[in-house]
């Protein structure tokens, strides 16, 4: 047991070290921000649209934006004739936050030579926190609705009505998407374009509101919309570009008449936004997701606000708008089209691959410079560009082993570059040429390089290629003129020896395990195929060193393709030597159940420069590990830290110590424990036995490696420990500051003050009676804070009086001479005392029997002089507050506007706040019996809060509510039992 609590001391110490270091490394190691900042060319205008029952909504508004207008404008009084797009903000956010979009638009439009125009509308939602506060998002539904409605009146003399894109940033995304449960709204919309929005689950569970909108759109979707959701077959790395499933689906029926003629487009940051995790930001419904650094033209990661104002992406999102947007025949306005599977194909062109010509049959003739190439690694450059179109050839029959080929061309931009064909020898030179040949195009890749000069690369498969097209002889490499340097790249191999299968690094491997120790000069591909990679916070770090290199920059570019999650290739990039030789690869959501990651493993593509030799090896990344633990599963540490106090407060309720004894002085008494860790291994089986079982609710479905739970438990016992240990110091040293404090804020004078001190002291009841009104005359969160603020100073000035007390008594003894423990310790002064008194006369002396009685009991630390577990409920308490604290924002904000919001904690704050005052009326803690049915409880609500909990964090509120109240319920039983008896 000795071994085991030392175990469990480094283990908690090394949790929390770990927990900050990710937290830290999350924050700071962070690739840099590449985007372009977006700058208006006129202006920002915005002007005011009048919305029908706006005025139900008096802090809301509709806005259209323009710009370099000197006269206002007024779309209600004037023919708009773009096609209308609606940007809804998010958590926060503002309506300019439009103007980046718009602009963008109005530049292209200045530029189109069709006549191609967009109409910008935005929202104001008066910077509402909807990501933590449930009660604004009904409403904010209900105007967008308005919006919506009134955008399409304006619109409305048009032979056609319009259909209208969304585009939702953050939580305004998931806005735009509840609007489809609405069929009288939703026939209206076109496309929906979600950035960085956590989709099917709110980044952080904190209250009942926020949970029920997720679940009534998600249901309502559920029936009106195909779903796709991956199983144990699916695999999209199966092809060199992922093909969402919606596209198969589309191909083999018709659209549905439902809501699947709408078209779901979703996007994430990446790495680099720290609010929305990537593997939120996709939905079941989506028809397409993508992520930002694998967007054609973007190729970067966003940050969360960045996401709205990155011109790369900016341009990317109105590229797609103006590829479905049309003129009519009368040419009197613009509209977007309607044909959602041609729509589709241009949302995958922008954001997924640029769109390729069809396999169609070209025609070159014998002119030009031809040549044919039998090697196998080939590197042709032209450093000053070429005067005329260059063809190379390469031979379709090699050796069996070479059965695969890389082809990388330089700088050819969006000209057509491979082909396949059958040469023939010229009559008269005798060179070989191809008097036709078909585009291979679609098998290319182009891979992000910033300013550098472009890579398009194409893997063929050389012996598909034969037997496909039997006639074909080459592979044709059409370089065109340029004025810059051009080239291309070849290298033929055995695919044996380019692909490697490595199983994911264990959390304890401390070695780097070598892959490769040189690779040949030439090499152009390489793949690794990770199995055993299925949680979100695994990470591995594959060093790729540079050898030798011709020439002093090299550029190396990793695709990351995880099989069962669609839409998230991922493109890293090392261009330098000062950049560090790393690559880190990771899943952005849990594998399926059951899911064969051997078969179907995780595929990192390397594409690597061919003037360069390297070595590569991989290892498990620590830091990358802890940065993804923290940024995925910090939203269980307030269950955690729930649940620690109510391990603590269970062995407190049983200790009572002596009065002026040291423990009496230590309010932590009791948190130096690792008890609760044998509640995170419990739980672990009786959640198999609850679904096994189903006799109670179904547990969270949190399939993750017990590992996290770990961690993440002995956090919050550390963090339980710096909190009571903060409260103690604030308690000794701060207690005068803090009340102080509190006049200045409560606008109180001291004599006021110490009076409604005393009276709460001495008669709780009133305490509980003035929070509670508090409470339902305001909000609950104000009346917590009240009952904290007074709480803290009543344990404050108990604190105090019996520092007071203690040291007194201490002073005393030294005073009159040495304390009783060191005099009973001392041989001589027993026998001076065995001189003066007579122990025979001593014992012949009768006592009284009631003095006896006295000697023998001891004052016990009862009522506040329990410090130890005031302190406790005093962090429950405050625990409490803090989930309250997004409800409290929202009702001061709404005040201004005398709106009514819902509070959905206030009736287990009243329950606190009841048996609070109850608490402090009976001077509880007393020593009485029922303690050990107490902690039975406080161990069962300790695992409600595991299995229940971690996810739905607002249920914490009603745990905490029912610890006071069996607290309270068993005091008063005891107290009623004793005064009955």
């Amino acid at each position: 047991m000795f071994m085991f609590r030392n175990c469990a001391v480094l283990l908690v110490i090394g949790s929390i070290c770990c927990f900050i270091y990710g937290l830290f490394n999350s924050h700071v190691e962070v690739e840099p921000n590449a985007c372009r900042m977006t700058y208006m060319f006129g202006e920002p205008m915005f002007a005011k649209v009048g919305v029908k029952d706006g005025d139900l909504y008096p802090n809301y508004g509709l806005y259209y934006y323009y710009e370099g207008v000197r006269q206002p404008l007024d779309p209600l009084k004037r023919r708009m004739t773009g096609a209308p797009v609606i940007f809804v903000p998010g958590n926060a956010g503002s309506y300019k936050q439009v103007r980046s979009l718009a602009s963008v638009a109005l530049r292209k439009a200045m530029s189109d030579d069709g006549g191609l125009h967009l109409d910008y509308y935005t929202i104001d939602f008066d910077e509402e926190l909807s990501a933590l506060y449930g009660g604004y998002l009904p409403r904010q539904q209900s105007y967008l609705k308005l919006c919506i409605r009134t955008i399409l009146g304006i619109y409305e003399g048009r032979a056609e009505q319009p259909s209208i894109v969304l585009i939702g940033h953050s939580m305004g995304g998931k806005l735009a998407q509840s609007v489809l449960v609405d069929p009288a709204v939703g026939q209206h919309i076109n496309t929906i374009v979600s950035i960085s929005t956590p989709l099917d689950q709110p980044v952080l569970n904190l209250d009942a509101q926020l949970e029920e909108f997720y679940e009534q759109t998600n249901a309502v979707l559920g029936k009106l919309r195909t779903a796709t959701v991956p199983t144990m077959s699916t695999n999209v790395c199966d092809s060199l570009h992922q093909r969402p499933p919606s596209v198969q689906r589309m191909a083999n029926q018709d659209s549905s008449a439902r809501l699947d003629n709408v078209l779901l487009i979703s996007t994430g940051g990446g790495n680099r936004d720290l609010l929305v995790r990537p593997g939120l930001t996709t939905s079941r419904f989506n028809d397409l997701h993508a992520m930002n650094s694998a967007i054609p033209k973007v190729s970067l990661s966003c940050d969360h606000l960045s996401a709205v104002w990155c011109l790369q992406f900016m341009q990317a999102i109105n590229r797609f708008l103006f590829s479905i947007a049309h003129v009519r025949e009368d040419r009197s306005s613009i509209v977007f089209g309607t044909n959602k599977q041609r729509n589709l194909q241009s949302a995958l062109s922008t954001f997924v691959k640029p769109r390729s010509r069809q396999q169609s049959t070209v025609r070159f003739g014998a002119a030009g410079n031809w040549h044919e190439e039998r090697r196998l690694v080939i590197n042709k450059y032209f450093t000053n560009g070429l005067k005329g179109t260059f063809f190379d050839l390469i031979g379709l029959q090699r050796q069996e082993r070479y059965r695969k080929t890389a082809i990388e061309a330089l700088n050819v931009d969006d000209e057509d570059w491979l082909f396949g064909c059958s040469a023939q020898e010229h009559n008269k030179t005798g060179q070989l040429y191809c008097e036709k040949a078909t585009s291979l195009m679609h098998l290319v890749q182009r891979l992000p390089n910033e300013d550098r000069d472009p890579r398009s690369i194409a893997i063929l498969d050389l012996n598909n290629l034969r037997k496909t097209y039997v006639q074909w002889t080459h592979v044709l490499v059409r370089l065109p003129p340029s004025t810059k340097r051009i080239g291309y790249n070849l290298d033929i191999y055995d695919p044996r020896e380019r692909v490697m299968d490595i199983k994911m690094p264990r959390w304890y491997t401390m070695a780097k395990l070598p892959l490769i120790n040189e690779t040949l000069q030439g090499t152009l591909h390489h793949r690794l195929r990770i199995s055993e990679m299925v949680d979100p916070y695994q990470s591995i770090r594959v060093i790729i060193e540079p050898l030798q290199c011709i020439n002093p920059e090299y550029r190396v570019t990793a695709r990351i393709c995880v099989p069962w999650a669609a839409g998230f290739e991922r493109f890293q990039t090392i261009r330098s030597f000062d950049q560090k030789p790393q690559l880190y690869v990771n899943v952005p959501t849990l594998a399926p159940r059951h899911y064969n990651t051997t078969l179907n493993p995780v595929v990192l593509d390397l594409y690597m420069d061919p003037t360069c030799r390297y070595r590569i090896s991989y290892e498990y990344s620590y830091s990358s590990a802890l940065s993804r633990l923290v940024l995925e599963f910090y939203g269980w540490l307030p269950a955690h830290l729930v649940c620690v106090l109510l391990i603590v407060l269970r062995k407190q309720v049983e200790v009572f110590h002596e009065v002026g004894t040291f423990r009496s002085l230590r309010p932590y008494v009791g948190y130096l424990q690792y008890t609760s860790l044998y509640v995170v291994t419990a739980c672990r089986l009786l959640k198999k036995l609850i679904i096994t079982s189903r006799l109670l609710p179904e547990p969270e479905p949190l399939d993750y490696s017990i590992n996290v739970s770990i961690v993440i438990h002995c956090a919050a016992i550390a963090l339980s420990l710096l909190a009571t240990l903060g409260t103690w110091l604030a308690l000794t040293l701060y207690g005068n500051a803090f009340y102080r404090l509190a006049l200045r804020i409560t606008r109180l004078s001291q004599a006021t003050s110490n009076v409604m001190i005393s009276i709460m002291t001495h008669l709780p009841i009133t305490y509980g009676i003035l929070t509670i009104a508090t409470a339902m005359g305001t909000c609950s969160g104000v009346g917590l804070l009240l009952a904290f603020v007074f709480y803290f100073l009543m344990l404050s000035n108990a604190y105090k009086d019996y520092l007071e007390d203690f040291l007194w008594q201490k002073a005393a003894n030294l005073v009159r001479g040495k304390p009783a423990a060191v005099a009973a310790n001392d041989p001589s002064s027993g026998e001076k005392a065995g001189e003066e008194q007579n122990p025979e006369q001593e014992a012949l002396e009768p006592k009284d029997e009631h003095q006896q009685q006295e000697e023998e009991e001891v004052e016990l630390c009862e009522g506040l002089q329990n410090f130890s577990f005031h302190v406790t409920l005093l962090l429950m308490l405050l625990m409490q507050l803090l989930l309250n604290v997004p409800s409290s924002l929202a009702w001061v904000r709404s005040r201004r506007h005398g709106i009514v919001l819902p509070d959905p904690s206030l009736y287990p704050s009243i329950v606190v706040l009841a048996s609070l005052s109850l608490l402090l009326q009976l001077r509880a803690p007393q020593k009485c019996q029922g303690y050990w049915i107490l902690s039975i409880v406080f161990y069962v609500l300790a695992g409600v809060v595991l299995l229940y909990c971690q996810a739905a964090i607002y249920r914490l509120t009603f745990v905490i509510a029912g610890a006071f109240a069996l607290l309270a319920v068993h005091q008063s039983l005891w107290v009623l039992w004793r005064r009955l008896s």
